[in-house]
């Protein structure tokens, strides 16, 4: 049992201090005894001791991400022409898209969507990677001009999602209509779709 002891003690003093911070570490350095060749010191994370087994290095932290407000429903008093414009606007300067989502609130599918966006896994994406805006167009008679400027409703229903790039260019993304239905819809599959649609190009 001593001689196993003796063993465990010996690789733990070779292999140095084992941090367990969570997969945000990264270990380099050389093993005891290794000199290195003339030079060695100038490599990366020397000067910090990397030549020391299990010395740690933090990966370089991600920038933070100013979050976009994410709109709950319609508002039917909103100036929808405003909104998209303020929020073409922001998107010039973030490079996130915008994001147009045409419906009401008497519609069920329109209700079933914004239930969707208030789900924590796409509510985070909206916040983080979009700027949403959501127009009202009552029975069809209400913000109509701006929409069809994007969209033909008569052919699509509502709700119609509408991609515009950051230069506020609609971008195709397949079916308009595929959303009429959004109470068929589960969460996991509408963010997978947002995701998707980060990847795509406008035109």
């Amino acid at each position: 049992m001593r001689g196993v002891r003796r063993r465990i003690a010996a690789i733990a003093g070779a292999a140095g201090t084992l941090l367990l911070l969570g997969g945000c570490m990264t270990v380099t350095g050389q093993a005891p005894g290794h000199r290195g060749a003339p030079g060695d010191a100038a490599t990366p994370g020397a000067a910090h001791g990397a030549g020391e087994v299990g010395y740690a290095h933090p990966f370089v932290p991600l920038p933070s991400v100013s979050l976009a407000p994410v709109p709950d429903g319609y508002d039917p008093s909103a100036d929808a022409s405003a909104a998209v414009a303020a929020a073409v606007a922001a998107a010039s300067a973030d490079g996130r898209p915008v994001l147009l989502d045409f419906g009401s609130s008497w519609c069920e599918d329109c209700r079933a969507l914004s239930a969707l966006v208030d789900t924590g896994g796409v509510h985070r994406i909206l916040a983080r990677n979009y700027h949403l805006v959501t127009v009202d167009v009552g029975h069809y008679d209400r913000n109509t001009q701006l929409a069809s400027r994007y969209v033909s409703l008569a052919q699509s229903g509502i709700p119609a999602l509408v991609l515009l790039g950051p230069d506020g260019t609609r971008t195709d993304t397949g079916d308009p209509s595929e959303f009429a239905n959004a109470r068929n819809l589960d969460a996991d599959g509408f963010a997978g779709t947002l995701v998707d649609w980060l990847y795509l190009r406008s035109r």
